[in-house]
């Protein structure tokens, strides 16, 4: 059961900063930098990650990996990496994607994409708010295993496509 206080704390978060990024989809080939949101507790990080380095890696985009453990959390689930103080520009002011595997479970996911500065958001499940300009919805794995690496392949042929 989750605590009412961290709930409460995980939705004044939310609303304390106002999603002002404009987005857009965007080609590969148009594309320099990107950040990838993965989620530890699956026991399937290591692989992902390996797999999207090669893919982005063939087309010259520079790729940072979001991977925090649960000391890198506060107490109600948000990274503990402080955003940047007034006048300073963010870490991911000139990334181009932003790539979410983790679940809806996962609040420093959904922080991150909702305050990503990412041109092109994608995920794996629609967020209130239409956060991700691309939503790639699997069927649900029993296999915990395979979560974020079953939707790899997907997002790799459809950000192929995409001219």
């Amino acid at each position: 059961m989750i605590n009412p206080f961290v709930t409460l704390a995980q939705k004044l978060s939310m609303l304390r900063h106002p999603d002002v990024a404009p987005t857009r989809i965007l080609s590969l080939e148009s594309m320099r930098k990107a950040t990838v949101f993965l989620d530890n507790e699956d026991a399937d990080a290591d692989p992902a990650r390996r797999e999207l380095q090669q893919f982005f890696r063939l087309y010259g985009i520079e790729v940072r990996f979001l991977c925090p453990q649960k000391y890198e959390l506060n107490w109600y689930g948000k990274m503990k990496k402080a955003r940047p103080h007034k006048g300073e520009p963010p870490e991911d002011i000139d990334d181009d994607l932003f790539l979410s595997l983790a679940g809806p479970d996962n609040f420093a996911a959904c922080y991150e994409a909702r305050y990503s500065h990412a041109k092109f958001k994608v995920g794996i499940f629609p967020m209130e708010g239409n956060v991700y300009d691309l939503v790639i919805i699997g069927q649900k794995s029993d296999d915990v295993l395979s979560r974020q690496t079953v939707y790899i392949p997907t997002i790799k042929d459809i950000l192929q496509k995409i001219k």
